[in-house]
């Protein structure tokens, strides 16, 4: 009999914002840049210019961005794909055609993803445009970090 394949265990810790946020600093080091191209895994259905989202379960900057991430993406014109690093109990089924559960975190990893919330925003071929790691949840500051009209 095969061993069922292990899900990496989330961690989470509660500490001082300033701490929060040079951890934040030092894990988005590895993320990818702008400039570089990630050819897109095929799940992500990518066909046009598309804001990636990471997001994880039990990330209170993820809940801010929620209440309007989408209708950011849809004012920009673009398309939207919402990567949710969960492990907890909502079946994948659970999720429209925007969003993808990203169990074994293959589509972070593709991306180097590092810290959630994190916004890539890429093009069909795979060519990175922007990339916000962590940071603000203000809408306008969204905007104008991802080079966005407002």
């Amino acid at each position: 009999m095969s061993q069922p394949a292990k899900i990496p265990r989330q961690i989470k810790l509660k500490v001082p914002p300033f701490v929060g946020s040079l951890l934040e600093r030092l894990f988005s080091i590895f993320t990818v840049k702008p400039g570089a191209t990630v050819p897109p895994p095929s799940a992500l259905k990518v066909t046009r210019r598309t804001l990636l989202y990471f997001k994880s379960e039990g990330c209170v900057g993820c809940d801010r961005l929620d209440m309007f991430i989408g209708r950011l993406a849809s004012a920009s014109g673009l398309d939207l794909r919402v990567i949710d690093a969960r492990r907890g109990d909502l079946p994948e089924h659970g999720y429209g055609e925007q969003l993808l559960l990203d169990t074994g975190g293959k589509i972070g990893r593709a991306y180097r993803v590092g810290v959630f919330p994190t916004l890539i925003l890429t093009n069909p071929a795979g060519g990175v445009e922007r990339v916000m790691v962590g940071g603000s949840s203000e809408e306008g500051a969204i905007r104008a970090g991802l080079g966005l009209a407002g």
